[in-house]
Order: structure tokens, then sequence, then C-alpha cells
């Protein structure tokens, strides 16, 4: 029997009609010529606005103009606003054909942000007061806020994360069009293949016909685009450790670069920072898996998940948590990704909000406590600003995606572990370790 509480009907309308209130006030005042109200406003949400709205979507636009012109636009594009090099996917080039170019940013911009806004109704509503306000807070944050602005490409790939979780929970063509859409996604941006993951829930068969699928795919595209992709990824941006990007190494490094330049004018100082940079990282890494390992038999997320009414997360809140948490966790590990990028973790807050309803108190603690900590970490700009930054600051945030990032490893491995795949090939490997009679 579901738990009682608020109406779904408001849980699903209050984030997705205050998102929708906030961008159609902020297009209001921008349209009407208030850019100083327009641009404080977005200031005092820790984000530091372009000349015009919707900059990065003017960028996809721009590379599709000038391709069509025949320029390189790999390393300088003349079409763009900041001349900015393309550095994504070359399956984004081969559509330059669509009749769409800088002169359409606006409408683009403005119809990707609605249906964005739109498909927030679509995320299962929160049950209780304390999660309709988490939710509500994590949907107004500084990196949804911050996407929303620059109309980044992230949003897009938002929307396609968002369907195929919902069509996994649909029947086998449906969740063959999600799989495909995922793919699709990944070749277009490559982090996005991690929302393949969800594939594991299915039998080892279909499994191993979309696992093979999907590597055929990803070869057969490389074998094409191998020299563009190479190029391509030159132009991958990175920036400062203590900036508005999140990455494992962000902590590590920056201490490293710390102590290299308090070891000057020491031969050693480099060699030092090395040592120091590495063996942090380990233990950074290796702290994260004992955590993972902590957790997963700590709190048993699977007897909670199975306390739960019907033995498991309603409304499909574990599979797009899962979908989340292998998209934020896989940027994390990967390299520095701009602040935008966490509009994934609102995949993730459902499913967490959800365990924190199960019936371990430890188990409620941390998930909601995890929860906070994502929040405050989708404001994190705006707290910095407002907080006035500082070492002590950046360190505890670094640590808060430290702890993020260990609790969503840990919902990863414990859907692996009760996959059908690992079922199956546990099973398999029992026997084969039996030995014949």
């Amino acid at each position: 029997m579901r738990q009682r509480g608020m109406p779904a009907w408001l849980g699903r309308s209050v984030p997705a009609g205050s998102a929708l209130a906030v961008f159609l006030a902020m297009s209001w005042l921008y349209r009407e010529g208030y850019r100083e109200v327009y641009d404080g406003i977005l200031q005092s949400w820790g984000i530091q606005p372009f000349r015009f709205p919707f900059l990065d979507i003017s960028g996809w636009l721009a590379a599709w103009e000038c391709a069509r012109q025949g320029i390189d636009v790999v390393t300088f594009d003349p079409c763009d606003m900041l001349f900015r090099g393309y550095g994504s996917s070359p399956l984004w080039l081969a559509a330059a054909g669509v009749p769409l170019g800088v002169a359409n940013t606006t409408a683009v911009g403005w119809v990707l942000d609605l249906v964005f806004i739109a498909s927030l109704s679509l995320l299962p509503p929160p049950q209780r007061l304390v999660e309709l306000l988490l939710v509500l807070a994590a949907t107004l944050s500084t990196m949804v806020v911050f996407a929303l602005e620059r109309a980044n490409a992230d949003v897009a790939l938002f929307l396609v994360a968002l369907a195929a979780g919902c069509l996994a929970e649909r029947g086998p063509a449906a969740r063959m069009i999600g799989y495909g859409l995922a793919l699709l996604s990944g070749l277009l941006k490559y982090y996005p293949i991690m929302v393949l993951t969800v594939v594991f829930r299915e039998r080892i068969a279909v499994f191993a016909a979309v696992a093979l699928t999907a590597s055929g795919a990803l070869a057969v595209f490389w074998g094409v685009y191998h020299v563009e992709i190479v190029r391509g990824s030159a132009e991958i941006s990175s920036g400062y450790y203590n900036a508005n990007l999140f990455a494992s190494k962000n902590l590590p490094f920056l201490i490293g670069i710390l102590v290299e330049k308090a070891a000057a004018p020491s031969g050693f100082a480099s060699v030092v920072a090395w040592l120091v940079t590495a063996g942090l990282y380990g233990g950074l890494a290796g702290a994260a898996l004992a955590i993972c390992r902590r957790l997963l038999r700590f709190a048993r997320l699977r007897a909670a998940i199975a306390a739960l009414p019907n033995g498991q997360l309603p409304n499909g809140e574990r599979v797009l948590m899962v979908i989340g948490s292998a998209v934020i966790a896989g940027c994390f590990f990967a390299g520095q990704s701009v602040e935008y990028r966490g509009i994934f973790l609102l995949l993730v807050m459902p499913g967490l909000v959800a365990l924190s309803r199960c019936a371990g108190r430890a188990l409620r603690a941390l998930c909601l406590g995890s929860a906070i900590v994502i929040v405050l970490l989708m404001w994190g700009e705006c707290l910095r600003r407002a907080l006035g930054g500082g070492f002590g600051f950046w360190l505890l945030r670094e640590l808060g995606w430290w702890w993020s990032v260990s609790v969503m490893l840990a919902l990863i491995a414990d859907f692996l572990l009760e996959s059908p795949v690992w079922q199956t090939a546990s099973a398999w490997l029992g026997r084969q370790a039996v030995p014949s009679r």
C-alpha cells in the first residue's frame, strides 16, 4: 500500500511550475530591456551572464552553419560568437544539413528549455513536504538555472536520459527504443553512454544482444570518425581546480600544486608534489570504495528497498537513480565537467528521497543527508560567492562531491549485484567452480 502523503499531482506540478514561472519571469525581464535587473539576479544566483542568453546552443548551431559552408570548425569556428573550436562528436556535424543556424538561437533555446521544464513533471513526485522542498531546491539550483540560461547541450541529453529511464519501465519494444536513444546520445556527446548501465536489468540474452549492438556501433563510429574524434578531443574544455568544475582530480591536483609551491625552490618540489597528488588521489579513491562497500554491508540497500511498498522503489525511481548516478560518477572520474552537467542529479533525487522513507533509521538518515549534500552542491557557486569562497569552502565542496559519488557508487553496485546479468553470471561461475565427479 502506498504511503500517505501529498497528492502526486502536487509533487509533480510544484517543481515544474516553479521552474516555468522563473523562466518566464526572467525571459520577460530580458525582453523588456531590464538587463541590469536580469544580470543582477543571475549574478546573485552564482551565474555570470553573457551578452545574450543561450550562448552554448548558439555554438552548436554555429558549428552547423559553418560546416554547411565547408569550413573546418574543429579548431576555429568563425560562425561562433566566441570563435570556439568544436570539440564534441563529429556526428553532430554530419547533421549540418538541418537548416538551422546562429539566427535561430533564441527560438531553439526557448523550445529546448521549455521542453526540459515540461519533462520535470515526468519525474517521480515527492510524497512529503521535506522531500518537496529538497526537490524544489534542486530544481531551482544554480546548476539547473545555469544550464537553462546557456541552453547547454546537456539539457537535451538529460531529456534523452529521462526518456530512456521512462521507457525502461515499459515493454520490450519500448526498452529497445530507450537503449537506442541512449546509444545515440553517447555517440553525440560520449559521456551519456553511461545511461546504458540500465541494460543490466535485462535477461542475459537481451543484455548480450544490446551490448553487442552497442559495441558494434561504437566500433563503426570509431572506424569512420577516429581522426575527427582525436582532433576534437584536444578542444574538450578544462579549467582551474577551484572553479565551477567538478571532477575527482580537483582536490588532489590542487593540493599537489600548493605543495609544490610551498616546497619551492627545492629541486625535489615537483617529485614531492607528484607523490602527494598520487597518494591523495589513491587515498580518496580507496576511501570511496571503502564507503561504497560499507554502505552495501551496513545499510543493506536491497533489504531496505524490499521493505518499501511492493518491494521496490515505486514509479521507476530506482532506474532513474541508477542512470543519474552512473552519468555523474562517470563524469566525475573521467575528467572535469562544468557545473551545469549536474542537472543529471535531478534523476538521483527521487530515488534518494524515496529511500529516506524506508524502515531503517540509519539508512533514512544516510539518504536524506546525502540528498541535502547534493542540493548544497547544486547551489555551490551561489554559496561560494555569497560566503566569499576560500580554501575551507572549496575543501568542503570537494569532500562533498567525493561523499556523494561514493553513495552513488553504492547505489550502482547494489543495482548491478541484484541484476539478472550478475545473478546469472554468478550462478554459472559457481557451477564451474564445483569439480565434476
